[in-house]
């Protein structure tokens, strides 16, 4: 925001601009207000603790059909029975296609597209659902840390 409104206040856009074809120029942004990402912080930090945890537990285990159930329920955690703003049918809360971009993927797309879309309450809103998923996804990796094999 910062980046663009300095353009545009140094008048870049109407110098670049065709003297033949119509042009508004853009308007400045409004400042970006405080998010907080303590939440995810605090999310991402339990979940690499548990995805280390769980890495030595399958380093040393014998492939079961009950670890494949587990590690299921590790890729099931990721998703949310409400699926993404605007879009409830994409559950997977990690990637998704982003909005504007067809397929391409977007990661962490409730956060990242709310904060893209300049939506503040929305990207709190997304910042606490994901770190819930986090959450979760870090229970199902310590669970598999902590069943004997």
């Amino acid at each position: 925001t910062e980046t663009d409104n300095s353009v545009i206040a140094s008048g870049a856009y109407e110098l670049a601009a065709d003297p033949t074809k119509q042009f508004v120029s853009p308007v400045e942004k409004s400042a970006v207000p405080f998010l907080n990402f303590a939440p995810l912080e605090n999310a991402i930090s339990a979940l690499t603790s548990a995805a280390e945890s769980a890495d030595r537990a399958l380093t040393s285990a014998v492939p079961t059909l009950h670890m494949n159930f587990a590690l299921a329920q590790v890729e099931r955690a990721m998703t949310s029975a409400d699926g993404l703003p605007r879009r409830p049918w994409f559950r997977h809360q990690v990637y998704a296609p982003g909005f504007y971009t067809g397929y391409g993927v977007k990661t962490l797309p409730g956060v990242r597209e709310a904060i893209e879309e300049r939506k503040w309450e929305e990207a709190e809103v997304e910042i606490k659902r994901t770190a819930e998923m986090l959450g979760r996804v870090a229970k199902a990796l310590n669970e598999i840390a902590e069943r004997p094999e």
